[in-house]
């Protein structure tokens, strides 16, 4: 019996893991899956699943972006500024992801143009985004948010946050670029290979600016759901989120080696980090356990992906040997080669008398 197409899929395993996860802790502590807990942990996902997209899109393209944390910070203060200022919170938004788009197509300058690997010049920008937010807040937070934009935090639709549609609908729209588009397929193809990609036209540096743009103006959302779920933000918020967002994606399926994930994926692994951290205390074990959880999930699921391109290495290595040995010629047709009258021409045919060598004729004309 064959095994459906869907349980093929690499995030198949982190949606069934995470799924199983929570029926176990729900049977242990009851309470666990309760409507109103299950709604929490869904509100505690969004800002991890956002950062972990813009995360996954960049390690698509064999990159990594670990700038995510300090670009919500340094995005969500301007966007805290402009609207304590009185600025309309429409105009807010666009401004804030724009700026965040920005932010991350530094990143993808620096890399492309710059040739800076993306670890180094990611860690760079992560300093410097921090040292900017510190510099404006003065080490203070920003406070003082219009009530009104608080109150997106607090409403629901259909029992859920308005968060949690907001960021399944941001979530679905650029899966759907990526898994529908042409740029998409684009930005998978230089992360699979790049030299390849170029020769077919595709212009690998800009797709690997457009995923860190991508990236930034994720953390740009995250940032603007942070600041109305807490009503402020400080030059230290994000800190350390971008290990997490990162974990995320691999656990989801994203491949270090590059061109092979899926938004969906990140997004189931952001949700069974967040669901894992929250049931520690539904289990009366000590909540600094929770990295070290999380830790050894990412191991495991690195493991498995390094089992998992080893196997697919070895299969792609064995068909080609396959059509090596078939293209290659018999020992059987080999001595048929060298047969008398081979070549398609059989013994005393005209072809084969005309091959054949002139007899040698002695002085008195005797053969």
């Amino acid at each position: 019996m064959s095994i459906p197409s869907f349980l093929k899929a690499r995030e198949s395993v982190t949606i069934i893991g995470a799924l199983g996860f929570v029926a176990i802790v729900g049977i242990l502590a009851p309470r666990f899956v309760q409507f109103d807990n299950l709604s929490r942990i869904l509100n505690s996902t969004v800002i991890l699943a956002l950062l972990a997209a813009g995360v996954a899109l960049v390690i698509i393209t064999r990159n990594i972006d670990v700038s995510v944390g300090s670009t919500l910070a340094l995005t969500g203060i301007c966007a805290g500024l402009m609207l304590r200022d009185g600025m309309a919170i429409p105009l807010v938004i666009v401004i804030t992801i724009l700026f965040g788009a920005a932010l991350g197509a530094i990143n993808g300058i620096g890399v492309t143009i710059g040739r800076v690997p993306s670890i180094v010049m990611t860690l760079g920008t992560l300093g410097a985004y921090r040292g900017i937010s510190f510099l404006i807040t003065g080490g203070t937070s920003i406070e003082s948010v219009p009530a009104e934009y608080k109150t997106f935090g607090l409403t629901k639709f259909l029992g859920l946050p308005l968060f949690v549609w907001i960021t399944l609908a941001v979530l679905i729209i650029v899966g759907v670029l990526m898994a529908r588009t042409r740029i998409g397929r684009h930005i998978y193809a230089t992360g699979d290979n790049a030299q390849g990609a170029m020769l077919i036209g595709v212009r690998t540096k800009t797709m690997v600016t457009l995923a860190f743009s991508a990236s930034g103006a994720l953390a740009a959302v995250a940032a603007l759901v942070f600041l109305s779920q807490i009503g402020s933000i400080s030059n230290q918020a994000g800190s350390g989120i971008e290990m997490r967002a990162i974990a995320a994606a691999v656990i989801g399926g994203v491949a270090l080696t590059g061109g092979v994930g899926t938004i969906l994926g990140a997004s189931f692994g952001a949700l069974f980090i967040t669901a894992a951290t929250s049931s520690l205390s539904f289990l009366g074990i000590p909540g600094f356990w929770g990295d070290t959880m999380i830790g050894a999930i990412l191991l495991i699921a690195l493991f498995a992906d390094a089992r998992v391109r080893a196997g697919m290495e070895k299969r792609r290595l064995a068909a080609r040997y396959a059509r090596t040995a078939q293209a290659a010629p018999s020992a059987d047709d080999a001595r048929a080669s060298d047969a008398p009258g081979s070549g398609g021409r059989p013994p005393g045919s005209a072809a084969a008398d005309a091959d054949a060598p002139e007899p040698v004729t002695t002085a008195g004309g005797a053969r």
